[in-house]
């Protein structure tokens, strides 16, 4: 580090000051990035990896053995209220605007399923549970035009902080060395700024005074995060105060956080966290077997008794911007179960982990291994077509979501395929089957083409 820890802290307030933007959300978010870049620069940002066991059986319970819910009680949804984080804008899939922009299936946007999925269950139970986005700056303007686009009139937003991002070398905001960066000189601080981001935005109080005692959280591209009465259920009548929904580790899953215990309390353990020498062993299925889906379920009433004083290990997000190296500091909703003494992990099926990270998720998605249902509007994996592959697209073609468009304009059969590779520039046509590892590879000087009711088991396939 190029400076003194206090000469770095007293050039971030002076920063702070000299912003033109003085209002209150601002103030609020200035303290909120202080409180980040003490810890930053305080804190040990490593675990002792001698200091940890395995979670107590009595801190885990399964969905499954749950008790059935009690369909008499439906009141109780009246208690929930639904969040859905959608501060990510599609940037690794070559969009611009929010993700939850983009099409899943049959002309229906992750935005889209979120609403009407939601619409559905509380028909379904009658009941009148409200849905809220949390945007960040990038995304709320964008999204309040959608929702009204589309009639979505009675979701709610909120937007969570806005937090400078540094220069890798100087540990300073990048503001300060080129203030011609705009938007892109800030970043939102990561989904664990949901608690204070309530809490600003008064919409804590308001649940809280409408009678709302539990929030579900998810990743709203997570098209298998819906709503479960029966965790609901589990709260309310154990006073569970966190639940984190986990499911099996498999080897697509190895940057996923896990939970352990230190001093006897859970904690999320992600790798920024982990000793160097010992991320091996974190990225390993066989030391650490479930890993967290970002499915949060909280109760607002300890919520508002612990804070401003809910914290999290903070995550050091090393990017390239403009050429530039930055760093955004961040923190997970999950590391924050530590906050929480009377805190359960709830191991799920994988059918309620179905995010879309990138390109190849997208694909995988709109494949034979789901099913779209239209009457709840639920997406469904077909367990009989086998877990979903890797699949790695060429990145100097697949750059967006529109290239993808344009090269699989129709469904892939996926039956068993543990890996799909596509290597150059290669267009699928209809009934295309693959299943096994398969790698299909483009012809160079013009684009290949995967022909109708072609099948492809265990190969390396020359599109013709």
């Amino acid at each position: 580090m190029t400076q003194d820890k206090n000469e770095l802290k007293d050039k971030l307030k002076e920063f702070f000051n000299r912003q033109t933007d003085q209002s209150e959300k601002s103030k609020q978010d200035a303290k909120i990035f202080q409180g980040l870049y003490n810890q930053y620069l305080d804190d040990q940002h490593f675990i002792d990896w001698n200091s940890w066991k395995f979670i107590d059986e009595k801190h885990q319970v399964t969905l499954k053995d749950l008790p059935e819910f009690d369909n008499s009680r439906t009141n109780i949804l009246n208690k929930l209220a639904v969040i859905k984080l959608n501060g990510g804008l599609g940037t690794t899939m070559g969009c611009t605007k929010a993700k939850s922009f983009i099409q899943v299936r049959e002309g229906f946007t992750f935005m889209d399923l979120a609403v009407l999925e939601h619409e559905k269950m509380c028909e379904t139970f009658g009941v009148d549970t409200p849905l809220y986005l949390m945007n960040s700056f990038y995304t709320d303007d964008d999204t309040k035009e959608y929702l009204a686009k589309k009639g979505y009139n009675k979701v709610q937003t909120f937007v969570q902080s806005r937090c400078p991002r540094l220069d890798a070398e100087t540990q300073l905001p990048v503001e300060d060395v080129d203030q011609s960066w705009g938007d892109d000189a800030w970043c939102p601080p990561g989904h664990g700024n949901i608690f204070q981001s309530l809490q600003n935005s008064g919409v804590l109080d308001q649940l809280l005074a409408d009678g709302r005692e539990i929030i579900f959280v998810s990743n709203i591209d997570n098209t298998g995060a819906n709503t479960s009465a029966q965790i609901v259920q589990l709260m309310l009548d154990q006073n569970v105060d966190y639940v984190m929904e986990c499911t099996q580790k498999t080897h697509v899953d190895v940057k996923g956080g896990t939970l352990i215990d230190i001093n006897n309390q859970m904690m999320h353990l992600e790798m920024p966290q982990v000793p160097p020498e010992h991320l091996p062993d974190f990225c390993s299925t066989k030391v650490f077997k479930i890993f967290n889906t970002n499915n949060i379920w909280v109760n607002l009433n300890a919520v508002k008794k612990l804070l401003p004083d809910i914290k999290s290990e903070i995550i050091v997000n090393k990017k390239k911007v403009r050429g530039r190296d930055v760093l955004q500091l961040e923190f997970s909703i999950g590391g924050c179960i530590k906050n929480f003494s009377n805190a359960l992990c709830v191991h799920v099926e994988r059918n309620r982990f179905r995010p879309v990270k990138n390109l190849g998720d997208l694909l995988s998605l709109r494949s034979s291994l789901c099913d779209l249902d239209r009457s709840t509007f639920k997406i469904h994996h077909n367990h009989d077509m086998g877990v979903p592959p890797v699949i790695s697209l060429d990145p100097s073609v697949y750059t967006s979501v529109d290239e993808v468009d344009k090269r699989f304009s129709h469904s892939l059969i996926m039956k068993h395929c543990t890996e799909f590779n596509v290597v150059g520039d290669v267009y699928f046509g209809k009934n295309v089957q693959i299943s096994g590892k398969v790698t299909v590879t483009g012809k160079t000087e013009s684009p290949g083409k995967v022909e109708d009711g072609v099948v492809i088991n265990d190969e390396e396939y020359i599109a013709k």
